[in-house]
Order: structure tokens, then sequence, then C-alpha cells
């Protein structure tokens, strides 16, 4: 999800000074800076400008695999899964036919 509008990334990008994995919606963030420039990255607060600006590879790729998945969770070593809700386990209905206790 993206930090700014809060949907999913369309264009994950990052600047180049940033030390940080998160992306942002590069697509916004150009919008954002056209109408009020200020170039700051808006995970780390620190500078980035247009032309420190990169799409993250990793991310398109993770974006392309996992389009019914909103977040996914990055392991130690630097493996990714999807993270997918969880299933409620499915009960069963209540009997819409009241027992035939006593009849024959």
């Amino acid at each position: 999800m993206c930090p700014l509008g809060k949907m999913r990334l369309t264009f994950p990008c990052r600047a180049v000074t940033c030390t940080h994995l998160q992306c942002f919606d590069a697509a916004l963030y150009l919008q954002m800076n056209e109408k009020k420039p200020t170039w700051i990255c808006p995970v780390c607060d620190k500078k980035a400008s247009y032309e420190s600006l990169i799409l993250d590879g990793l991310f398109m790729e993770i974006l392309n695999q996992c389009s019914d998945v909103d977040e996914i969770q990055f392991q130690e070593d630097g493996s990714w899964c999807p993270m997918r809700p969880k299933k409620e386990p499915l009960t069963a209905p209540s009997s819409q036919f009241p027992h035939n206790e006593g009849m024959e």
C-alpha cells in the first residue's frame, strides 16, 4: 500500500538516497510534487528529488504476481510471502426443518 494515497501501489518507487525498502507510488508522488514541489520522501522525510527516484523491480514483480493481495511480509533471508486474509471456518447451517420427534 502506498503511504501517500493508502491505495495499492501501481509504480513502486523510492529515492536512491533512501535506506528503507518501503516504496511509494511514483505517479502519485509526481502529481503531488507538481502541485506543491517539496520532493520529500513520504516514508523517511529525506530529500527525494525527481532525479533520484528509481522504480523498484522487485516490488513490480511482487505486484504482478500478487494481484489479489494488498500486503506482503518480508523474511529475514530476503524472501517474501503474500499476506492473504485467513478464511473463516465454514459452519454447518442450522437445520431449516424442525426435528420430527414423536412422529411416526
